[in-house]
């Protein structure tokens, strides 16, 4: 059976409180984004910050098995300017080191995005140099940037990903696919790329549901077929972590996780399917 992980960011003033209700919901881990000031872990300071979060963490009982690299990567992996890229790398290496502190193998990444002012073939190829120079500091610390299908305009079909992935060449830079993004950005049916990407090329999953088009939605909630995307799953030999991504309410969010959690085991289960 998989274990299911909560992806969020997480409050250094509210730590505690969440990784409690996360354990009392059933979730075996929890997913956290690397942030600026107040967050585990916190990007001015890595290192200590993801000590803190494994300690937090293994007090209540849960693992951190991967982290989102968060917004700091969207506008500048593929910028046409090289010092952003530069910068982008120097991010990536703080943002493993923190994931190896904390235990974790898998750093998400959002490969850029096409932005105006350059052409796709321009975006290809600065996202594949970023994406080069990030595998070689991966491939060191022997962990996995797992790239992100999301609403950036870029890589858009099964076809495109394995096409950039191979062209990047190193088995340390997959993908980490989300179905609900496929669903929410009109880019076809999520069961068929995993199918078509399948255990070459995905390296963990993240759930969550959509109306096609949007929003995005809760569990169960949206337009994902579940039942093939858990038969596609299975077809793979999928066995990972799953990551669920949603966004916490503002009140009572202890009863959103716990019915979440409830949700993804019973997808992963196949119940009612």
């Amino acid at each position: 059976m998989n274990n299911i992980a909560f992806s969020c960011g997480v409050s250094e003033a509210t730590a505690e409180r969440l990784l409690a209700d996360l354990a009392a919901a059933g979730f075996q881990g929890v997913e956290p984004t690397f942030l600026g000031a107040g967050a585990l872990p916190v990007d001015a300071d890595p290192r200590h910050s993801a000590e803190k979060l494994r300690k937090l963490a293994d007090k209540a009982g849960l693992k951190i098995p991967s982290m989102r690299g968060g917004p700091g990567f969207w506008p500048a992996f593929a910028a046409a300017d090289p010092r952003q890229r530069t910068q982008v790398v120097a991010r990536a290496e703080a943002a493993l080191e923190a994931v190896k502190i904390m235990g974790g193998d898998v750093l998400l990444i959002v490969p850029g995005r096409w932005d105006a002012g350059q052409t796709y073939t321009q975006t290809w190829n600065h996202a594949l140099e970023t994406a080069q120079r990030v595998a070689r500091v991966a491939e060191q610390l022997n962990l996995t940037v797992a790239l992100e299908n999301v609403e950036n305009r870029f890589l858009l079909s099964p076809r495109e990903w394995t096409a950039f992935l191979d062209a990047i060449g190193s088995p340390q830079v997959r993908m980490y696919f989300d179905v609900g993004n496929v669903v929410n950005c009109l880019l076809g049916y999520p069961q068929e790329w995993i199918r078509e990407l399948g255990a070459r090329y995905i390296r963990r999953i993240h759930f969550k549901d959509a109306r096609a088009g949007g929003p995005v939605l809760h569990l169960l909630e949206g337009d994902v077929d579940w039942p093939a995307v858990r038969q596609a799953m299975e077809q793979m030999n999928y066995a990972d972590w799953v990551g669920v991504e949603l966004n916490l309410p503002k009140h009572h969010p202890e009863a959103m996780l716990a019915a979440t959690c409830r949700s993804a085991r019973a997808i992963l289960a196949g119940d009612g399917g």
